[in-house]
């Protein structure tokens, strides 16, 4: 799951910028879904025998350093605030305000959030295109000028006249502005096409996912089509800036973008972008035949005098930028600070406190942790640990001939007992375009949110070259992972302004750790050995998000080299032919995987914690509920969650 982001200015430019979703800066596309990052054995086939030769390199990575135990859980006490009894008004107008001027900062922003503005004081844009993405000193500063106006506002609100509520949504609001204006003074440390996340990436769901409702939403569609050129052009201008000033991307990223190029531009026959297009209208049953065919034809002209050619125009641009970027490898290598840099990426994308060394020490000790489980699994049940890795690769073949919407039902039926009741969750659960499979090769499936005001629009695409592990994949873009937790938060009716933030730790940690739950209710077809293959199924899993984020650590803080990070592979016993590949990832979307491979193991741990604390008070649908309760923000807010559960539970 992920949100797609085109965005103006700043936010734009920083691969590491979803945080930015919330800085009132410019014009952007937001979309839930994203990469269900599979077992690390997705990425390293047939792993090898552990190697004994001795690591090199400049990095602390895999020198033997001595694991240092990461910060522990305090216990929980009481809270010292003193709260008001009734809301600040002066606070709501605030979220109310902004909220609007978000919501209302392009077409593509507005879809996504609201499907009829009128309902929350909401206008749509006049302009239906994709907003700017100009980034001149004088725009940079006028949109940094006008953070620090919200950041303001915000401090001059006194605290004690807050309620609970407003000062815990106060604090997420706050601290999401005040961090995002890191960004502003590094605008070289990042691109819009970045690989997974970039334009080049992200603009063929954004046309292929549209939704029409009525015919206006097809012209605005089609002004769409026929603005992105002109998008296309202002972010390459900006990307040609970066090159100037030697922050080009790497040419192994440089060769992905490439890549994903040449697969939009490969076609028999029509695009899929007319064939798409021409399925929508036909489904469409307010339009007049006539109507359908114009529109059909003007989609057709689009695609090939607009979406095409700006294609080929990346393309061209970033054939020529290959071998010019100065600065190689991770983010810590950048002059400006790139380090430091990293250590905010690190907390938007993982929503931790820790810093970039505790977090690795921390993902060393739980994969000692996760390697001893292994081990007594061995001991407790050796026929179904040998059944497993005989047959791990096709443990889910079953599911095969079950659609994705069957298996989401299934789920949906008999998976969510330890979760709290929201009844009936209205859904289509759809295949990707054949046409998109490979450029969205590395994505299984993705959920994407509707519109605050449109709850039944829930969205599961589905890669349908993948069809491994489809009820992990399922449950976390599903039920019980991110639909099902989207679903349930906006049940409880919170603040508009919680709606818009987008905490991908909280939420792919929690899509990743209920995943993990559900398969307590898989049968693995009737097989006697079902339990062991759920536990084995999940800490295989966890252990390669685990190095998924040592690996990301290593490359942009500690300044592994493609060679360190090879060494790396084949002292885990790994095949080091999968490192091209992943260091392009690292490298390009710095930060990105420690949403999953860190933040599961944050909402394992505080689930831990409350059983501890409670004993047999503790109840798994009550902490549930209490994670869920809180809605995505930061872990250090969740643990303040927990910790007023623990206290009135005890």
């Amino acid at each position: 799951m992920k949100r797609r982001k085109l965005k103006k200015g700043i936010a734009l430019l920083l691969c590491f910028a979803f945080l930015l979703s919330l800085a009132a800066c410019g014009n952007e596309k937001k979309e839930l879904s994203g990469k269900r990052l599979g077992s690390i054995f997705d990425f390293f086939n047939d792993p090898v025998e552990p190697s004994t030769e001795p690591t090199t390199g400049s990095t602390e990575a895999h020198t033997g350093d001595q694991i240092v135990d990461p910060p522990v859980i305090d216990p929980p006490v009481t809270d010292p605030n003193q709260y008001a009894d009734t809301e600040n008004e002066e606070l709501n107008k605030i979220f109310d305000e902004y909220f609007a001027e978000y919501v209302s900062e392009s077409i593509i922003t507005y879809r996504d959030y609201v499907k009829d503005g009128s309902n929350f004081g909401v206008q749509p844009p006049v302009v239906n295109d994709w907003g700017s993405a100009g980034t001149t000193a004088e725009t940079l500063e006028e949109d940094k000028k006008h953070q620090q106006e919200w950041i303001d506002r915000l401090e001059a609100i006194d605290v004690n006249t807050l309620t609970e509520q407003q000062r815990f949504d106060y604090d997420y609001l706050l601290e999401s502005l005040k961090s995002s204006m890191v960004a502003y003074e590094n605008i070289n440390l990042g691109s819009a096409f970045s690989p997974l996340r970039g334009i080049q990436s992200e603009a063929p769901t954004i046309f292929t996912d549209f939704i029409f409702r009525e015919e206006g939403d097809v012209h605005i569609y089609l002004d769409l089509m026929d603005t992105f050129p002109a998008y296309v052009d202002e972010c390459l201008k900006t990307e040609q800036e970066h090159v100037d000033a030697g922050y080009g991307l790497e040419d192994c990223v440089i060769d992905e973008i490439i890549k994903q190029c040449d697969d939009f531009l490969t076609y028999q026959g029509e695009h899929f972008l007319v064939t798409t297009f021409n399925d929508s209208m036909d489904e469409l049953d307010f339009l007049t035949d006539t109507a359908r065919e114009g529109y059909k034809t003007q989609n057709r002209e689009a695609v090939k005098n607009s979406i095409i050619p700006a294609y080929q125009k990346i393309k061209e641009s970033f054939t020529g930028w290959k071998g010019k970027n100065k600065i190689k490898g991770g983010l810590c290598n950048y002059e400006d600070h790139g380090s430091e840099i990293y250590e905010y990426v690190l907390r938007e994308y993982s929503g931790s406190s820790m810093t970039p060394k505790e977090m690795k020490a921390y993902l060393e000790k739980k994969e000692q942790e996760l390697t001893k489980e292994m081990q007594s699994l061995y001991m407790t049940d050796p026929q179904g640990y040998q059944y497993y890795v005989q047959n791990e690769k096709t443990l889910f073949d079953y599911l095969n001939d079950k659609s994705a919407t069957e298996i989401v039902d299934y789920l949906m039926q008999n998976a969510m007992d330890e979760f709290p009741d929201i009844g009936e969750i209205k859904y289509q659960a759809l295949n990707l375009d054949k046409s998109l499979e490979d450029i969205r090769e590395s994505t299984l499936a993705y959920y994407s949110l509707p519109p605050i005001d449109d709850p039944d629009g829930n969205l599961i695409r589905v890669n349908g070259k993948h069809k491994d592990d489809m009820w992990v994949t399922l449950a976390h873009e599903g039920c019980p992972g991110h639909m099902y937790q989207t679903c349930y938060y906006r049940k409880t009716n919170p603040n508009k302004i919680r709606l818009l933030g987008l905490n991908l730790g909280y939420m792919e940690g929690w899509a990743v750790y209920s995943s993990y739950e559900s398969l307590k209710k898989c049968d693995f077809n009737g097989s006697q050995y079902a339990s062991t293959l759920a536990e084995l199924t999940k800490l295989e899993q966890s252990l390669g998000y685990l190095y998924h984020g040592i690996i990301d650590i290593g490359i942009n803080y500690e300044g592994w080299t493609l060679d360190d990070l090879k060494s790396y592979l084949r002292s885990k016993g790994l095949n080091e032919s999968a490192a091209d590949q992943l260091y392009y990832i690292f490298v390009g979307d710095p930060g990105v995987y420690l949403s999953y491979a860190e933040s599961y193991f944050e909402i394992q741990d505080l689930r831990d914690y409350a059983e501890t604390e409670l004993g047999s008070k503790f109840n798994v649908v009550d902490f549930h509920k209490a994670v869920l309760d809180a809605g995505p923000c930061k872990f250090d807010q969740l643990k303040k969650c927990v910790d007023k559960y623990i206290l009135e539970t005890k």
